[in-house]
């Protein structure tokens, strides 16, 4: 009789066991994850046009000599192999990349695969001001943060307030504000904000 009670008794255990991982499944199932926080991005439109010291990069998949950066010259122009002096200012980059396949094509490549992508949108600028080492406009690229335009002016001067910081905006013909504590970012207990060109940033001074 021992050995039949504890056979039953180890069933029982083993059911029990089984139904505390069914339902511990169960919770962990329903549980949505935590939502992470993201950088706020604002991607450039693709109607977006390339102006006079925009840099983009240019591949063509299997030509290494035909692969780099180009940054477009003050008469708007880049100078392309083979291709020579390109008019690419105020096109869009879907364009400029269009005009490089066709250039190819027309006695050099059957069929050239070529990618662009924008590295630096020098022809819009950012202004830092206020509490700034280097205050005055800087450039502009695609997914660059407050922290980034910080940076790119030299950093915080020693009485800046660092969690006072304005981020003014121009939206469909009137300036919007907020205040963005750039301190919470970089120390993590805040999204990071990203810009758009034209954006301007006020960095307050610190009250003693």
């Amino acid at each position: 009789m021992r050995k039949g009670s504890d056979t039953a008794g180890a069933a029982r255990c083993a059911r029990g066991f089984l139904l505390v991982c069914v339902l511990s499944a169960a919770a962990c199932a329903g549980r949505q994850p935590p939502p992470s926080t993201p950088v706020q991005g604002i991607e450039m439109m693709p109607e977006e046009r390339l102006g006079i010291d925009d840099v983009f990069e240019v591949r063509v998949f299997g030509e290494p000599d035909l692969s780099g950066a180009y940054r477009i010259a003050a008469d708007g122009t880049i100078d392309y192999p083979f291709a020579g002096r390109l008019s690419v200012v105020g096109l869009r980059s879907g364009d400029i990349q269009q005009l490089i396949s066709t250039k190819l094509k027309d006695g050099y490549l059957k069929n050239p695969q070529v990618s662009l992508m924008v590295k630096e949108w020098n022809s819009r600028k950012v202004s830092v001001i206020g509490q700034v080492q280097n205050p005055g406009s800087v450039a502009y690229f695609t997914n660059m943060t407050i922290v980034d335009a910080i940076a790119a002016a030299g950093g915080f001067t020693g009485i800046a307030s660092k969690n006072s910081v304005t981020l003014r905006r121009e939206v469909k013909g009137a300036v919007e504000s907020r205040n963005c504590a750039v301190a919470d970012i970089t120390e993590g207990r805040a999204p990071n904000i990203a810009l758009q060109p034209g954006d301007i940033l006020v960095v307050e001074e610190r009250l003693f």
